[in-house]
């Protein structure tokens, strides 16, 4: 005869797996309402308030890994489509944005604030995976070469989360905000408009039909996704 109840012991399996539900949640609500409350997004995960402050810290903690945790993904899945490289750099683009579209506010909140520079360490295999096709679009006098690969890339990188600022603020002011990212990341490399706009119509047909075949890698820069255990402690918002 058992005198106690033994309580439900947590594991870090268990706590691995509520905290990926939890974060998966935090994705879906934040990018509706990014005012969410903790509790708000514990419940849909099927879990108290207090198991989400353990597992993540608050609510602050769990929009950092939640935003992260994209990032993280993002990056690692980087890759060059068979193509010029003006063709690469807008599939690049183009294929990050449809991945973004259904986070988009989530997306705009990880541009901005306390935390940018982790999104950015945790986009760095995107970034390197960029500079392939930039330095490629350099030796074939394609892009410009007044800037250094590095400089370039941050160029390009930044004029993509500028349109998503865009977007995200003013959805209005365009109909087609994958073709414009890709347009503008690709007159930032040195492409005229009329180019860019004529690179980017080729690559939207190209998305639009991937479903129907496989798609050929190219190049893949040996990926460095950003584990928990690198993730670096919480920036101070002033």
């Amino acid at each position: 005869m058992r005198l106690f109840r033994r309580s439900r012991a947590t594991t870090p399996e268990r706590d691995a797996r509520q905290l990926d539900k939890l974060l998966d949640v935090a994705a879906s609500e934040l990018s509706r309402n990014p005012q969410a409350s903790l509790p708000a997004i514990a419940a849909r995960a099927g879990l108290s308030t207090h198991d989400a402050e353990r597992l993540t810290g608050g609510r602050t903690s769990l929009i950092r890994a939640t935003i992260l945790r994209g990032a993280a993904r993002i990056g690692d899945a980087a890759f060059l489509d068979d193509g010029d490289p003006a063709d690469q750099v807008a599939m690049l683009i183009g294929r990050v944005w449809d991945d973004q579209t259904r986070n988009l506010r989530l997306t705009h909140l990880a541009s901005r604030g306390p935390y940018r520079a982790s999104v950015e360490e945790a986009l760095a295999p995107l970034r390197s995976t960029l500079r392939i096709a930039l330095r490629s679009g350099v030796d074939t006098e394609v892009m410009r070469s007044d800037l250094p690969d590095a400089t370039l890339a941050w160029l390009v990188e930044q004029s993509v989360w500028d349109v998503i600022d865009m977007a995200a603020n003013r959805p209005e002011l365009a109909s087609d905000w994958r073709q414009l990212a890709m347009t503008h990341a690709l007159c930032t490399s040195g492409l005229s408009w009329k180019h860019a706009l004529d690179v980017a119509h080729t690559a939207s047909a190209r998305l639009a039909q991937e479903e129907t075949g496989p798609r050929r890698r190219s190049h893949r820069p040996a990926p460095t996704p950003l584990s928990p255990a690198a993730i670096p402690p919480e920036e101070n918002p002033s």
